[in-house]
């Protein structure tokens, strides 16, 4: 039922020019074509007074130090934003020179990785240490600590992981969700 206070909309699925039951569609008629234009009454293009920008060059590779540099920084800057989200450093330097270093790549992926895969791990303790300390009246509050140990495990395994990118070998974090390749 349609309501009266709403203006009606047209139907899209009719032909504009009627149903060929009609009659009245124009014989070869074609969607944008118009019956009473004219060449002539179009107005002549004007030219653009600067040429079209060239294509735009492939990025130039990443030199070797500061393939480390950036991915000691995917490392790192998951220890700078605990406070905000530890997602964002990582995800930056990976949406940035994903396409331009391979070692860059898998540094802030594996960053990338282990970064989720601890928000993963931090809300679902913290819930079930929530719904535990809840059901037995405050007895099991000790288990807060686990997700904080956790975090200050990650935190030592970022480094390592950081110590590891600036030296030019691969780390992998442990426990971590492969989410991004």
């Amino acid at each position: 039922m349609s309501d009266p206070h709403q203006p009606s909309r047209p139907d899209f699925t009719k032909e504009p020019h009627g149903s060929p039951a009609d009659g009245q569609q124009q014989p070869g008629w074609t969607p944008g074509w118009r019956p009473d234009w004219r060449p002539e009454q179009e107005a002549p293009r004007q030219q653009h007074p600067y040429p079209p920008p060239a294509p735009s060059p492939q990025r130039p590779p990443v030199s070797v130090q500061d393939e480390r540099t950036w991915s000691v920084l995917a490392h790192v800057g998951t220890l700078l934003v605990w406070i905000s989200l530890p997602v964002i450093a990582p995800l930056v330097v990976f949406l940035v020179f994903k396409d331009r270093s391979r070692f860059v790549r898998e540094h802030s992926a594996e960053a990338l990785n282990a970064s989720i895969s601890l928000l993963i791990y931090v809300v679902a303790l913290s819930v079930v240490a929530t719904v535990l300390t809840v059901v037995t009246l405050g007895l099991a509050a000790p288990l807060f600590a686990v997700p904080a140990l956790l975090v200050v495990a990650a935190s030592v395994c970022a480094v390592l992981a950081a110590v590891a990118a600036n030296s030019g070998r691969p780390y992998r974090y442990p426990l971590t969700l492969r989410l991004v390749r």
